[in-house]
């Protein structure tokens, strides 16, 4: 029997790990997939000309850097049009750059800007696998996404969220978890070389806007006998932070190095703002972070609190700094960590996916 295939609007294969990218490499099992890569969420402006000239101009994804079982396609359209004309015109160019493929079996969209191409694709059952609050998304044309969503909500036969916040602003809704790859976060490593010794406060993932930056300024100080380790990148930290001796930026690792530092970090942390964003979202790093057997703690967010008594909450400051000493002091049980996410793996997570697609 042919296999069946599966079509996926996402962001650019690789940019950054995803939980739409680690469904589709566990769904690759059942499905032959073609990821068409990130179509835009804001209209181009000048900070943009340096990646929209790549896009344009950059040749196809190679074949060998796709993973078996996923081509991957960098259609060249038009970031977000609004005006009529210029949404034909997208259509017309996608239509005519897919022509080589065959018509999907199913779709799935994680970015609500492909709702203007599934009118190429009327018999196909398609489902919105919606990971982000995009109405407060950083960097994202907030006003003209949110009317892409509501578009894209009347073409979709399933709606899928990554958190219980999501799945509450979306009627019939089918919450769908993040998943994580229990085994391999729960290997062991040996230390990395660039880790420093001593114990290790630690965060991975982009320094962006939506982390306290004020926050980890305190915890560095109040901990200068250790060091803050941050691994990613990003302009949303200060240099005041950046100044401090015992922060160490190792910058950006691959994803999946970073199980090997997680391993040896003595409190992992979700240093968060509050605000509508954080609290709709349900971040990967956690269920990594507790696979990996991390001590974590965590600023308040709905999310967090799905993983009491894993996770050390702070309310504000003061009793976030406390539970990183208590933490320090009284590491989490490696074994209950790693216990707690034992069902949570993406190959789980896919087969759900999966019974609904069918």
């Amino acid at each position: 029997m042919a296999r069946k295939r599966l079509m996926i609007f996402g962001e650019d294969w690789g940019r950054h790990p995803s939980s739409s990218q680690h469904l589709a490499m566990a769904l690759r099992q059942r499905y032959d997939i073609v990821w068409i890569n990130s179509i835009g969420l804001r209209q181009p402006g000048w900070r943009d000309l340096p990646r929209l000239w790549h896009k344009l101009w950059a040749p196809k994804v190679a074949a060998d850097a796709a993973p078996s079982g996923i081509q991957i396609r960098n259609v060249r359209v038009w970031p977000l049009a609004q005006s009529k004309w210029l949404r034909r015109l997208n259509r017309w160019l996608f239509r005519r750059q897919m022509a080589d493929q065959p018509l999907p079996d199913r779709i799935m969209v994680s970015l609500a800007s492909a709702e203007a191409y599934l009118s190429l694709y009327p018999q196909v059952p398609a489902a919105y696998y919606c990971g982000d609050d995009f109405s407060a998304l950083a960097g994202v044309d907030h006003a003209k996404v949110a009317r892409a969503e509501q578009r894209l909500l009347d073409k979709v036969a399933w709606i899928f969220t990554a958190s219980e916040i999501l799945t509450q602003s979306f009627r019939g809704a089918i919450h769908l978890p993040h998943g994580v790859d229990t085994a391999w976060f729960a290997k062991h490593f040996e230390r990395p070389a660039d880790l420093p010794e001593g114990k290790i406060i630690g965060f991975y993932g982009s320094f962006a806007n939506w982390l306290d930056d004020a926050l980890l300024v305190q915890i560095a100080t109040r901990f200068p006998q250790h060091s803050l380790v941050m691994i990613g990148q990003g302009s949303g930290l200060s240099s005041r932070l950046w100044r401090l001796p015992n922060v160490i930026n190792l910058g950006v690792k691959p994803h999946k190095a970073l199980a090997a530092y997680a391993n040896h970090f003595d409190v992992a942390l979700l240093p968060f703002r509050d605000d509508p964003q954080i609290q709709a979202c349900d971040p990967l790093k956690l269920r990594e972070y507790l696979a990996a057997g991390c001590s974590v703690v965590s600023t308040d967010f709905p999310a967090a609190h799905n993983w009491l008594p894993h996770v050390r909450i702070g309310r504000e400051s003061n009793e976030l700094l406390a539970a990183i000493e208590q933490s320090l002091e009284q590491p989490a049980c490696r074994q209950a960590q790693r216990a707690a996410v034992s069902e949570c793996g993406w190959s789980a997570r896919a087969e759900q996916l999966a019974c609904y697609l069918q």
